[in-house]
């Protein structure tokens, strides 16, 4: 059975894309500091997925903290295997997400959003784990509210928090 880290796992999109993980049998890994989000996600996982706790408890992790925090994500990757359930793959939704308070705090977003990532990232090198999911934003394109976004768009962001998004791709 493969082994999924999602980052920012207790969010919205993330906690959905958990409980489709469970669903098509990973051992799921999270870790979220839940400064916007909250552990209770994972308990509506069971409820919303009519999961047993069992279930629950043999195929998810949670981690509370932050991707920033080195020993943290160090911690994690050597558990999944001393637990016999390395880390195949990534799926990054963690970072700092709100373009008004980006604008007012643009270090913090780059420290979290760029920061983090990058740490992450070098976790993953030094474990082998090469595959990655990264959740990015409409915000990195050129903003032109008359037409529909494509990937080939330019890309043009205008608030700190769209450039902490493009950065990191």
């Amino acid at each position: 059975m493969k082994s999924i880290l999602v980052t920012g796992g207790c969010g919205f999109i993330g906690s959905h894309t958990c409980l489709e993980l469970l669903r098509l049998n990973y051992n799921v890994i999270i870790i979220d500091s839940n400064v916007h989000s909250t552990d209770i996600s994972l308990r509506r996982i069971i409820k919303i997925g009519n999961l047993e706790k069992k279930f629950f408890d043999d195929r998810l992790t949670f981690y509370k903290g932050d991707i920033r925090d080195r020993d943290l994500m160090e911690k994690i990757f050597y558990e999944s295997i001393m637990n016999n359930k390395n880390i195949d793959a990534v799926i990054h939704f963690a970072g700092l997400k709100s373009v008004a308070e980006s604008i007012i705090k643009p270090n913090s977003y780059w420290d979290n959003n760029v920061g983090g990532s990058l740490n992450l990232l070098k976790t993953m090198e030094k474990y082998d784990c090469t595959n990655i999911v990264f959740s990015s934003s409409a915000t990195v394109y050129k903003a032109n509210s008359n037409k529909l976004l494509f990937e080939n768009d330019i890309c043009e962001p205008i608030n700190p928090y769209g450039h902490t998004k493009l950065t990191i791709e």
